[in-house]
């Protein structure tokens, strides 16, 4: 097989039922310079089986096998053993449009590092409803403050092309152990090591879950759950110096992760002087604008205050 120029990264765990359609997504792409690593992540079903199934009739596919270590330790193996120019990212119960990689390659010119499109998410339990998300846009600060709050589809690794030489050069990897927000980590990240992105609103990923999803499940214990992405977050603000930028969006992550699971009283009674020295640490008051400026003083002084944020 001559070198790919993707290389596709498949994390599979208790997949079997559902990955074959994953893969005939990516063998039916009119792009073909593809390959597909599966990386079995210790599944104990009939995921393996399936997989070297699977890949027996197809030359672009391999599969790795490895114990159960999660879905970031499973995404960093096949990070390693790429060999494609490009990274994607695709999750072995999603699908893909026909066009999906030939739509993100059309993007790659002028020095581009990541080019990011649209996703769906189909409730297979309401019918078939779908929901689309696309990604925000703008300057790096734009990008990250978007990243920090969740407030688009930038969040995900899935639906976009991440050059694998960027990657490497910059050790990107997933954070193992991180149960909420790993691709977020991942992102901001990768964001801030990119040279340029573009971004596209055409829908070429497909998320199809029903009530019992993992998603689903997700929104139960969200804060507590998101905990390690909030540490995380707050060490990548440290780290680049971005506390004071980025201090709006630091205080809208933990209201959100509150307020998913206790509403607007209890997570401002949750919202503690902890948090607040967390979120205030490293920044410049006197850099602030004035509203921020206020949003700093009466948090600080009183943390029940977040109750009135939006």
């Amino acid at each position: 097989m001559n070198k790919p120029l993707i290389s596709v990264i498949m994390p599979c765990y208790q997949n079997a039922q559902s990955l074959a359609a994953s893969v005939r997504s990516v063998q039916a792409q009119t792009e073909p310079r593809w390959e597909l690593i599966a990386v079995n992540d210790g599944s104990t079903d009939d995921t393996g089986a399936v997989l070297e199934q699977l890949a027996g009739g197809e030359p672009r596919m391999r599969v790795i096998t490895q114990e159960n270590g999660g879905v970031s330790r499973a995404r960093n193996a096949g990070i390693a053993a790429a060999k494609g120019e490009w990274l994607f990212f695709l999750d072995a119960d999603d699908l893909l449009t026909e066009d999906a990689l030939a739509h993100l390659l059309s993007m790659t010119g002028d020095g581009m590092d990541i080019v990011c499109a649209a996703y769906a998410m189909r409730y297979i339990d309401e019918g078939g409803r779908e929901e689309i998300h696309t990604c925000a846009d703008g300057d790096l600060i734009s990008i990250l403050e978007s990243l920090i709050r969740g407030d688009s589809a930038l969040n995900s690794m899935c639906a976009r092309l991440y050059r694998a030489e960027m990657i490497r050069e910059h050790r990107i990897l997933t954070p193992p152990g991180v149960r909420v927000g790993e691709d977020v980590l991942f992102n901001l990240d990768a964001f801030r090591a990119a040279r340029a992105w573009r971004i596209s609103d055409q829908v070429i990923y497909i998320y199809e879950f029903g009530g019992d999803s993992a998603m689903t499940r997700a929104r139960t214990d969200r804060y507590l759950r998101s905990k390690d992405m909030l540490e995380g977050i707050g060490r990548f603000l440290d780290e680049s110096g971005l506390q004071t930028q980025l201090f709006r969006a630091h205080i809208d992550v933990y209201l959100r992760t509150l307020r998913v699971d206790r509403g607007r009283f209890r997570a401002a009674l949750a919202f503690d002087r902890c948090i607040v020295r967390r979120i205030c640490r490293g920044v410049d008051f006197g850099a602030l604008c004035a509203k921020q400026k206020i949003y700093y003083a009466a948090l600080t002084l009183l943390p029940f205050s977040s109750i009135m944020l939006p």
